[in-house]
């Protein structure tokens, strides 16, 4: 098995998961480590098919941010950006993912071929459901194009660009913190951060933007007060902007300190990174359990689609 550390860190994404089901966080942190090498045991090797699972919605918010982040370095580069061309590469990136998924690509490899919940689990899928996927990331893109923070990234030079997407970490209590800004920018004194949504507002989404706060304030040397926090609501066209006081931002340390203490405090052995599937008991609001990808190992009678047993090449799909 590949030699690589299981390494302990904190997201916003993995607090939400603990705080979720401690066993599905279990099963996505540790329980699949390793289960992309060819000689891992059976249940690792499905763990780790399991957690590459994603569903429909998750599908449509990763086509418009992979949309956006191309228009953006686009537009970084002084290119110019055709609303409709940057559609037209969404609408044809979201069906190659759902015809990965139909024809079961990801059999040869989980990390790189789609695993749609809805076709794994043999969830019902429309093609009406289908049309709907797709006007959700139309609507999605107009309003993104439409928005006051499209207007001003497109008057920012391309030295005014912080980040776009980029997968990068700060340290806070003795931990790695990850973070991926959908984009951030300087301009004069000021540092804006705009984060796209394609769901409903949740409260996750605000301690989302105060994690981002702490990344920008310790790591781009920005004064509180010259911070511009925004989540951008797509399918409302709603604009939030979160101001923080220095005493939140304290509240924000401490948050993110005392969450990864509770996921510590659950291991074998800290040092290592390295825990039990006991420890970490399933959830008892059992309606999440109706869209968790690990529900077929949670409850083995929850019976997947039959997959198919004929070997062939995997298929080489174009984007267009």
């Amino acid at each position: 098995m590949s030699n690589f550390q299981n390494e302990f860190s904190w997201s916003p994404s993995r607090h939400r998961m603990f705080d979720s089901c401690k066993r599905q966080y279990y099963f996505n942190y540790y329980g699949s480590w390793g289960g992309w090498d060819k000689d891992a045991d059976a249940q690792t090797q499905l763990l780790y098919r399991l957690k590459k699972i994603t569903t429909v919605p998750q599908l449509v918010g990763t086509v418009v941010h992979d949309a956006i982040s191309n228009a953006l370095n686009a537009l970084k580069l002084g290119r110019d950006i055709l609303p409709f061309a940057v559609e037209t590469y969404a609408q044809n990136l979201f069906r190659q993912h759902l015809q990965e998924s139909a024809d079961h690509l990801w059999r040869y490899s989980a990390s790189r071929y789609t695993n749609l919940f809805e076709h794994y689990y043999n969830e019902p899928f429309t093609e009406t459901d289908q049309n709907k996927s797709a006007n959700h990331i139309s609507t999605s893109l107009n309003a993104f194009f439409a928005s006051k923070a499209y207007a001003t990234l497109q008057s920012a030079h391309p030295e005014d660009y912080l980040t776009i997407e980029d997968l990068t970490d700060f340290t806070l209590a003795n931990t790695k913190i990850w973070v991926v800004l959908d984009v951030a920018i300087r301009r004069d004194k000021s540092v804006y951060i705009f984060d796209w949504k394609t769901g409903r507002e949740r409260q996750a989404d605000r301690h989302q933007l105060a994690v981002y706060a702490l990344y920008a304030t310790s790591q781009w040397d920005v004064p509180l007060p010259d911070l511009q926090l925004q989540d951008i609501y797509l399918q409302t066209n709603t604009e939030r902007t979160l101001d923080l006081s220095p005493d939140d931002l304290d509240q924000t340390r401490i948050f993110v300190t005392e969450s990864v203490q509770k996921m510590r405090a659950l291991l074998d052995d800290p040092e290592q990174n390295t825990a039990s599937q006991d420890t970490f008991p399933m959830t008892t609001n059992t309606h999440l359990c109706t869209t968790c990808p690990f529900k077929a190992v949670c409850y083995p009678d929850e019976r997947p689609a039959r997959q198919p047993t004929t070997e062939q090449d995997p298929v080489q799909l174009s984007l267009f």
